[in-house]
């Protein structure tokens, strides 16, 4: 496919460039568009919303209507799905601003599911990294797209504003889709600054890459704030936290198929602030905080492995390097688990249950404190390791001071595994938005 060269009353010109383009395979056949190249699509995309946004404002002007007709005169819509389905991220979006019938494409859902390798023969997904800062207050999340190291902005998040309070909720993604799950909500007022008596809450909201929409989900059964979640097998797990009145040990289950929870067996432990990762098909919950007195040394450190099929939870006592702490972020990479503890990286090895070192992040080796940076996301895409924002306290003429980071920082950890220090490259900072990463997740489409 390619840019149009002239104009027609339909909703892009009628004569285009030609190529060629291999779209897949349908049963054991596979499907060739003579006359249409992707590379062209992808390179002129711009030039074609320049000009269709000028035919298409006369269009409605002199008949006061849209047109409706085929995408591209001679292609089938379920042809333009399979071409649209191969365009590069940042393109694909870009396609909902030409006219209805290319957003009526693009936004659907068939889109997410043709992206996979299994029906195009090759892997066009791309994990954006989406992270909410706490600066400014009340901005909502932002999405980085490591390949083209850009920045974009998602719609307001409902029901978070300056004026309202929202943390421990859970950020999940589920495919090409970003899910908000719990947390505690208060109200403040802005000339006194005094927060209202929080409440712990069981909602639910989605966010979908494809229309660029949030909507509401089924709430959970049990409110919670400061919990564990995960993505497995196409479903959202959630455990412990903390309810309105004491910390939990209960577990349930989203299935985005039927938008229902489900309750599933309890943990033998409560905790909150635990963290929630899937290794090996399974969902693991490390560490956290406890009720006081409650559990000894090697509970506090443990982690607890649920397995779907048998409906059941593992103890692995000790899991944790720091019984005392709370997980540091963590990420997986390549099926392993990674955690910044204090200025390190580390790696878990689920046989001998014990942590490793690989290397410093970016200039830790260097820093004075264990702790001198801290709130930043750590989210992986590949082989690729990203810490993201947070905030560096340092000290000067005996005082302490926080600076809020904007940074984006990578490293390959399959290139720098072997090296005995790790190289970390930067990205495209965030620009105005830095500080505390509140949430974080890898959606892929």
């Amino acid at each position: 496919m390619g840019v149009a060269t002239g104009l027609s009353t339909g909703c892009l010109p009628e004569s285009f460039r030609t190529g060629k383009l291999c779209l897949g395979m349908i049963g054991n056949q596979k499907l060739n568009v003579e006359g249409y190249s992707l590379k062209i699509v992808e390179e002129e995309i711009d030039e074609v919303l320049s000009e269709w946004w000028g035919c298409r404002a006369a269009q409605i002007q002199k008949t006061g209507v849209e047109d409706k007709s085929p995408l591209i005169h001679s292609l089938p819509d379920d042809v333009m799905k399979l071409i649209f389905a191969q365009l590069p991220r940042q393109s694909l979006a870009k396609t909902r601003l030409v006219c209805s019938s290319w957003r009526r494409v693009a936004e659907d859902q068939d889109i997410a599911s043709l992206r996979c390798k299994a029906i195009l023969q090759m892997d066009v997904a791309e994990g954006w990294i989406y992270v909410l800062p706490d600066f400014p207050q009340g901005a909502p999340f932002r999405a980085y797209d490591p390949i083209a190291a850009k920045w974009s902005v998602l719609p307001p998040t409902p029901r978070r504003s300056e004026s309202q309070q929202w943390v421990g909720f859970a950020s999940v993604a589920l495919g090409h889709k970003l899910l908000l799950i719990g947390g505690s909500r208060s109200k403040s007022d802005a000339a006194s600054n005094i927060h209202s008596t929080s409440v712990v809450c069981s909602d639910v909201i989605i966010y979908d890459a494809l229309t660029n929409k949030w909507r509401k989900g089924a709430k959970m059964n049990t409110p919670r704030s400061w919990f564990a979640s995960s993505m497995i097998g196409g479903k959202v797990y959630v455990a412990g936290g903390q309810g309105n009145t004491r910390f939990l040990d209960s577990a349930e289950v989203y299935d985005p198929e039927t938008d229902t929870w489900k309750v599933i067996a309890s943990m033998a432990v409560q905790r909150s602030n635990c963290e929630g990762v899937a290794l090996d098909g399974q969902f693991w919950v490390i560490a956290g905080e406890y009720v006081k007195n409650h559990y000894n040394n090697s509970q506090r450190s443990s982690a607890e492995v649920y397995d779907a099929e048998t409906d059941t939870w593992r103890f692995v006592p000790n899991m944790y390097m720091d019984d005392k702490k709370v997980m540091e972020p963590s990420a997986v990479v390549n099926g392993e688990l990674i955690c910044v503890h204090q200025k390190r990286v580390m790696a878990y090895n689920k046989t001998l249950n014990s942590w490793s070192q690989l290397g410093h992040i970016n200039g830790g080796e260097v820093y004075a404190r264990s702790f001198s940076r801290f709130g930043f996301a750590c989210e992986s895409v590949g082989s690729n390791l990203y810490i993201i924002g947070g905030t560096r306290e340092y000290s000067q003429n005996r005082h302490r001071y926080c600076s809020a980071l904007n940074s984006v920082e990578v490293c390959d950890l399959a290139a720098e595994k072997q090296s005995l220090s790790l190289r970390w490259n930067s990205g495209a900072d965030m620009g105005g938005s830095r500080g505390t990463i509140s949430a974080s997740c890898v959606a892929w489409l």
